[in-house]
């Protein structure tokens, strides 16, 4: 989808968008499948140019990071871009670069990719550590058992690394 800035210059306009995104597009194994992601927002007049905000919706399955069992997740946020013209862009010998310069969209013509934008947040709205439950035990590292089923009967091996420092204190 592309956004017209031309309509939001004489009044605000609705944004409502849907977007499919392929699992494999994001790059992160761990995510087992998306929902379409949703979006709907208000683009108005802004300074200095013009601002999306509204809120983006996004479901799926992803794995827990511990047994790798799937764990559904739902999340929705709010979200804002300030779209502003490329000649109105300070050069490098005008100022030095801000945080605030890093949120901007600098554009040439009236029509926006929206795409990238939304793949871009759904990235910073995944999960970055999931768990199925807080006290998940996660997989035996010799058999791969699930913990959360059981014990797996794999003894554990003494730590012998300290062993000789032990030894210095008694």
């Amino acid at each position: 989808m592309e956004l017209n800035l031309e309509e939001a210059l004489e009044a605000p306009v609705a944004v409502s968008h849907r977007l499919e995104v392929p699992t494999g597009r994001l790059e992160r194994p761990e995510l087992l499948s998306l929902e379409p992601v949703a979006f709907t927002g208000i683009l108005q007049k802004g300074d200095p140019g013009l601002v999306l905000t509204g809120e983006l919706s996004v479901a799926g399955l992803i794995a827990c990071a511990r047994c790798l069992v799937p764990v559904p997740f739902s999340h929705s946020s709010e979200v804002s871009w300030l779209f502003a013209p490329s000649h109105r862009r300070p050069t490098e010998e005008e100022t030095e670069l801000t945080t605030s310069d890093l949120d901007i969209v600098w554009y040439d013509g009236l029509f926006v990719p929206f795409d990238p934008l939304v793949e871009e947040q759904l990235l910073l709205e995944l999960p970055m550590k999931p768990l199925c439950r807080p006290d998940c035990l996660g997989l035996c590292p010799r058999c791969g058992a699930d913990r959360n089923s059981g014990p797996c009967g794999c003894r554990e091996e003494a730590d012998n690394r300290l062993a000789k420092l032990k030894s210095l204190l008694s």
